[in-house]
């Protein structure tokens, strides 16, 4: 699981990497309570009859808030919108670096934002 500092992974082929692979199949066999196999194979082939299809398609709408799923998130996306403005994120480091890794993908473009790192403890006299 150790990275090299000047090769730092993408989190799509670090979880890839043996190690993790490992670390995920052992939390499932131990810590997860799956369907059995049987239902699981029943659901998939349920969805794709045309009753499942049929009750599927037979919605009116759908409206996703990208504001409603995480606050900050949503703050993030709203701040993009106006032209010459840096979102800034009174929070940790990490959650910016999601975000930013998160809209980068989104819109296929770098993407900036700023933090407080208010959780990050630096003059920590301990």
């Amino acid at each position: 699981m150790s990275q090299n500092p000047k090769h730092v992974l993408d989190h799509f082929n670090l979880f890839r990497e043996p190690e993790y692979v490992e670390m995920f199949e052992n939390k499932k066999k131990n810590f997860e309570n799956p369907h059995p196999e049987d239902e699981v194979s029943r659901i998939i082939e349920w969805t794709k009859t045309e009753e499942y299809k049929e009750l599927n398609f037979n919605r009116d709408s759908l409206t996703v808030n990208p504001a409603k799923a995480c606050q900050p998130l949503g703050a993030v996306f709203l701040a993009l919108g106006f032209e010459n403005t840096l979102p800034f994120v009174h929070g940790s480091q990490g959650c910016v670096a999601y975000y930013r890794s998160h809209l980068s993908r989104h819109f296929k473009e770098p993407t900036s934002c700023v933090s407080s790192s208010m959780t990050e403890d630096r003059d920590n006299p301990n």
